[in-house]
């Protein structure tokens, strides 16, 4: 948000300067637009002096399209069918927005007849008598911020000569910038007058007026000297100045070295101006530039080590800039203070729950182990099948929405990488729906342990002679593989995880191995290579196994950004040393 402050309006600045010729009387007015393709004149609308009259009233002091087209909405004016339609139509004008105002691509707006009778209306829906009352009182202001305007709106619909239209728009906003510094709200007053630069240097240009050019140029230069030298005007209104003045071809490079200077204290702007100087600087200054910005970058984080999140930030962007600029001094600067980061000093709020399945869910599960023959049908029965939620085209993929569904960061504090998906990726309300439903089986799952514990009750020997395959999991595998099971019973989560999940993926592996590649040969200097879990599980559907057990495999085990990632945050210390409380299904 830009922030007011108080100054003198600018010296150097054009004061208003009416075009040679210009009507200023009320009345039947002609332009270029009032004639056929042959030259024949055609019906031509009369200005209505009340309307005029008002709409000049209304232009007093005002710094908004808006602010006017309110007064103006609300003058006592003639109740005759003429002055009603030439006010709605300058309400439209007033109202639509050109490109490059706001975030407007186009000119878009919304039509007059109070607040529930509006609707969103663009230029083409503009009608042809609207255009001709435009052309008549573009002729008939004398107030310049309005007769830019609507010169503008007339040269975007194509209403008669463009060149007629690009210059009075041009020397338009000309005319209204001294008057908008001048303002009694200075800083709306600074902000519109650098917009109606912004537009009269485009028009300028794009139309090869070379005399509206030079004043562009002048008012420009005279308006971003009064900006840098003002202790409180934002940098924002600076940066947009200075992009005027590049679409001008002029050499902004000593103004990009003053604001850096200037907006030192904002480490933001600060980078942002030097980045501009990058941009136009001789190449032979460039690395010096690039190291002031990794510097500027560290120096901010420095400056509070208590700044949480703000100075983790800093770092990362620090440390990516000194990578693609090649300084590795300054990136393993970077790098080595975001070791550092702990993760409670990111100033976040750690919000959990207690989730509970319902009590016929629970119930479902254990009766499902009750009716196993024996302890290896019972273990099987354990893994049936993964959750449906797993599924490519599960039903309920778009049943939420909100928070869910915004974009998230992740953030690894064991390195110096802040990843954010591309915006097409599958991290979504989707992907958190599919985490949620391995939560719930993965409680199940440990109410099916459990009562596989209570009924059997078995010794090593039972549980090895239960596990052993010849194939993927001999007896001394199935031994290790049975400790981590006596390791649950007993609450030891951790050690059970670290036991059960380097079988789980030797199991993968001896799976996968007679129908996927999973060795890569040495060739030359490169050593060969065997795919480890995550490269494994991705490589199921290719085995012929359902692109649903690779995906929950996935989000369980391996996936950072979405899923628990419950072998790194364990088996590799991931996570802060805590008892492992979530079951895993």
């Amino acid at each position: 948000m830009l922030l007011a402050a108080q100054s003198s309006p600018v010296e150097g600045v054009s004061g208003a300067r009416a075009e040679p010729g210009r009507r200023k009387s009320v009345g039947p007015v002609r332009s270029c637009a009032d004639t056929g393709d042959d030259g024949s004149e055609g019906p031509m609308p009369q200005v209505e002096p009340s309307v005029l009259g008002a709409l000049m009233e209304a232009a007093k002091d005002t710094v908004s399209y808006e602010a006017i087209a309110v007064v103006l909405a609300a003058a006592d004016i003639d109740t005759t069918t003429a002055a009603a339609q030439q006010r709605d139509a300058l309400l439209a004008a007033l109202r639509l927005r050109l490109p490059g105002t706001g975030k407007a691509q186009g000119s878009t707006g919304t039509l007059p007849g109070g607040p529930l009778k509006r609707r969103s209306v663009s230029l083409a829906e503009v009608t042809a008598d609207q255009l001709e009352i435009w052309s008549a009182y573009a002729d008939a202001v004398s107030t310049p911020f309005v007769r830019g305007r609507l010169h503008h709106l007339l040269l975007a619909a194509g209403h008669g000569r463009k060149p007629d239209h690009a210059r009075g728009a041009a020397a338009g906003y000309l005319d209204a910038a001294p008057l908008l510094l001048s303002a009694l709200k200075r800083f709306p007053g600074l902000v519109r007058a650098t917009e109606c630069l912004r537009w009269a240097g485009d028009l300028a240009w794009a139309f090869n007026q070379k005399d509206l050019q030079k004043r562009v140029t002048e008012d420009l230069v005279a308006l971003v000297e009064r900006v840098l030298a003002d202790t409180e005007d934002h940098p924002g209104i600076a940066d947009c100045l200075l992009e005027g003045l590049r679409v001008q071809r002029y050499d902004i490079t000593d103004f990009a070295e003053r604001a850096a200077r200037r907006y030192a204290g904002d480490v933001h702007a600060h980078v942002g101006f030097l980045k501009l100087l990058r941009e136009v600087a001789p190449a032979s200054r460039r690395a010096d530039i690039d190291t002031a910005i990794v510097d500027a970058l560290l120096d901010a984080a420095d400056a509070d080590v208590n700044a949480g999140f703000r100075r983790h930030n800093l770092l990362t962007w620090a440390a990516t800039e000194a990578r693609d600029w090649g300084l590795s001094e300054l990136r393993v600067r970077a790098e080595m203070a975001l070791q550092q980061t702990d993760p409670d000093s990111l100033g976040w709020t750690r919000l959990s729950r207690v989730l509970i399945p319902p009590r016929g869910l629970s119930a479902g599960a254990r009766a499902h182990i009750d009716a196993a023959v024996d302890l290896r049908d019972a273990l099987w029965r354990t893994a049936q099948d993964v959750h449906p939620a797993m599924r490519e085209h599960a039903d309920d993929a778009h049943v939420l929405e909100g928070l869910l569904r915004i974009p998230r960061t992740r953030i690894n504090t064991a390195g110096p990488v802040q990843v954010t998906p591309p915006v097409d990726a599958d991290d979504n309300h989707v992907v958190a729906l599919q985490v949620l439903a391995m939560d719930f089986l993965g409680h199940l799952t440990a109410d099916q342990l459990d009562r596989i514990q209570e009924r059997f009750v078995p010794d090593e020997a039972e549980l090895i002679t239960a596990l052993a395959h010849d194939t993927v999991l001999p007896e001394p595998r199935a031994r290790t593989f049975a400790h981590a099971f006596r390791y649950f019973w007993l609450g030891e989560f951790d050690a059970a995880a670290c036991i059960a999940l380097p079988q789980v993926e030797q199991i993968l592996r001896q799976l996968l191995r007679p129908r996927v590649p999973i060795v890569s040969v040495a060739q030359g200097k490169t050593p060969g290579t065997v795919d480890q879990l995550g490269g494994l599980i991705r490589s199921m559907p290719a085995a012929g196994y359902p692109a649903d057990w690779s995906r929950a495999l996935e989000l369980l085990l391996v996936d950072p950004d979405r899923g628990m990632n419950l072998r790194n945050n364990v088996c590799h210390g991931h996570r802060t040393p805590a008892p492992f409380t979530q079951p895993a299904p």
